[in-house]
């Protein structure tokens, strides 16, 4: 009885799985089974999606502050609470901000901090969120060499973004 006990603890060591029902290594971090195509575009599509919406809500907040302007009204973007959602409030804040009291065209409203799709730093934020999920530590430098040298902040940053699961689109 008692050797069918000492057993009993290898036993689970080898049933372990992650939420997603893939197999855990007991004695230390395995390296994560690649995405497959389907997932890879679906990643993909998602990212684009979120871009598109937070764009469309940070432009719905400049033209939402430049009418409560011209209107004469308070200072006030809970009154347009229909034109976001919970994950865009952020966006439509800084839009709003940024058409309240603005007249004529604002400039740069493509320069904020939810860019156009950059390449490097979507193969670095899927690069970190790989190294992050697999439990290994923090190395952007392991990369060098698969992506373009003259982009390497934009790869570190995207990196890093994943990595502490921040997201800036």
């Amino acid at each position: 009885m008692m050797r069918y006990l000492l057993l009993l603890p290898t036993l689970l060591l080898t049933q372990c799985v992650d939420p997603y029902g893939n197999p855990i290594a007991p004695f230390g971090p395995a390296m994560p089974p690649p995405y497959t195509d389907q997932r890879e575009q679906y990643r993909s599509d998602l990212r684009d999606y979120e871009r598109e919406q937070n764009l469309r809500a940070h432009e719905r907040g400049i033209n939402d502050g430049r009418a409560d302007y011209g209107a004469g009204l308070p200072k006030d973007s809970a009154r347009h609470f229909q034109s976001y959602t919970p994950a865009t409030r952020h966006t439509y804040q800084d839009g709003y901000d940024k058409g309240y009291g603005v007249t004529g065209p604002i400039q740069g409203t493509q320069d904020t901090n939810y860019p156009r799709p950059d390449p490097a730093y979507s193969q670095g934020y899927d690069c970190g969120m790989r190294d992050r999920v697999g439990g290994r530590q923090h190395d952007p430098g392991a990369y060098v060499g698969s992506y373009d040298p003259r982009f390497r902040r934009s790869f570190e940053n995207g990196y890093g973004d994943a990595y502490y699961s921040r997201r800036r689109f």
